[in-house]
C-alpha cells in the first residue's frame, strides 16, 4: 500500500503531519489523542478514511479502512478512532 510505504518507520513528529496535511495525498491527517510524536493517526482523502498505527515491531499497520461511497465522513473518521483505540487496548470511554 503506496500511503504506508510513504510514511517513516517511526511515529510521525507535528510538522510530518502537517506536512502531510498539506499535500495532495491526503486531505486529512490527525494524530489520535497523543503528546508528542504521533503512533495512531486518521488519514482521509475525498473517498476513504484509514486509521494507521504505529508498532516499534511491525511498522506502520493500517487498523481500519472505511469507503465513504455509503458513510459520511464524520462516521468513517468516528469508526477508525474506535478502531485506533481499540488496537491500542483503549476505548473512547477511556479517553473521554
Amino acid at each position: 500500500m503506496a500511503i504506508v510505504e510513504s510514511l517513516p518507520p517511526r511515529p510521525l513528529s507535528a510538522k510530518e503531519l502537517v506536512d502531510l496535511n498539506h499535500s495532495e495525498a491526503v486531505e486529512l491527517a490527525s494524530p489520535i489523542r497523543e503528546e508528542g510524536d504521533a503512533s495512531a493517526v486518521i488519514l482521509a482523502t475525498e473517498s476513504w478514511v484509514k486509521g494507521l498505527a504505529f508498532d516499534e515491531s511491525d511498522g506502520w499497520t493500517v487498523v481500519e479502512t472505511v469507503s465513504l461511497d455509503e458513510t459520511a465522513r464524520i462516521d468513517g473518521l468516528q469508526r477508525c478512532e474506535e478502531a485506533l483505540l481499540a488496537f491500542r487496548g483503549e476505548s473512547v470511554e477511556d479517553v473521554e
